[in-house]
């Protein structure tokens, strides 16, 4: 499997590399920002993209966005220090196939990666909930 790392931050970059590699996959390239992200997936064309929410320029969301309309059949898992439920509802919603919180990736990747390159989808279960609405 021939993998894409988009993060504004190399150390992250580092530890996801090192995941995706002890899952036998390959990193065929990595980007710090959604621009770069988008025009690696255009020159490299990764089977799966590991993608940051929120970094300078445009954000993951936007980068997924634009990344499913070039590329429709390559899975996108969104990594996000955001455990807020609204960011993995957009995201699901615009078609990424997975949301894991980035103090959870260690964990919550190998699951992730195999269940979304077999067609599935995958949160985090540790996203928090949304509140519930009481009657007034």
């Amino acid at each position: 499997m021939r993998v894409l790392i988009v993060d504004d931050d190399e150390a992250i970059r580092d530890g996801l590399r090192h995941i995706v590699e002890n899952l036998g996959a390959e990193v065929i390239a990595e980007a710090d920002d959604g621009r770069s992200g988008i025009e690696s997936a255009k020159e490299y064309e990764p089977e799966l993209i590991l993608l940051d929410v929120s970094m300078p320029g445009m954000n993951g969301i936007t980068a997924a966005r634009q990344l499913l309309e070039i590329m429709p059949k390559v899975p996108i898992v969104l990594v996000s220090q955001h455990s807020n439920r609204v960011y993995a509802e957009e995201a699901m919603q615009i078609g990424v196939k997975a949301f894991v919180l980035k103090r959870s990736a260690v964990t919550e990747l190998p699951a992730a990666i195999p269940a979304v390159m077999q067609g599935s989808t995958f949160i985090s279960p540790t996203i928090v909930p949304r509140p519930e609405r009481r009657p007034a």
